[in-house]
């Protein structure tokens, strides 16, 4: 027979299972994020994924309160070492992403940063 206790089990089990799919359609997006990010720097993500490291209440923008999540990445330039870095997400929205210092890729480490200016740059002078 079906009673009141099932349909309580059923509504709460059901409720665990869409907050499961949702949680994990984060842990996508924010996946997705990092492997972005570190495409478009040269980077190398390594062991490709990144793992929740903590959630918290943030106040965001117009001062409301929301969850936010924190996943954790490494990434390498060269290949020899490994640096740390993170992601905050709230919801699929990225928040801020951060990486450890790390040598930019195609130089040596003693090197410089050399500045070139673009060719087509052009300086406006405001008196």
């Amino acid at each position: 027979m079906f009673n009141l206790g099932h349909a309580t089990l059923l509504i709460i089990g059901t409720f665990f299972v869409w907050w499961l799919w949702r949680v994990l359609g984060q842990r996508d997006r924010a996946l997705a994020l990092v492997r972005r990010h570190c495409e478009r720097n040269d980077l190398q993500l390594l062991d490709d994924s990144v793992a929740l490291s903590g959630i918290r209440l943030a106040r965001l923008n117009r001062g409301r309160y929301g969850i936010v999540r924190r996943y954790a990445f490494e990434f390498t330039v060269t290949g020899e070492h490994r640096y740390a870095g993170h992601l905050d997400l709230h919801g699929t929205r990225q928040l801020h992403i951060e990486l450890a210092p790390h040598p930019f890729p195609g130089r040596a480490d003693g090197d410089s940063p050399v500045y070139t200016e673009p060719a087509s740059a052009k300086i406006y002078r405001i008196y």
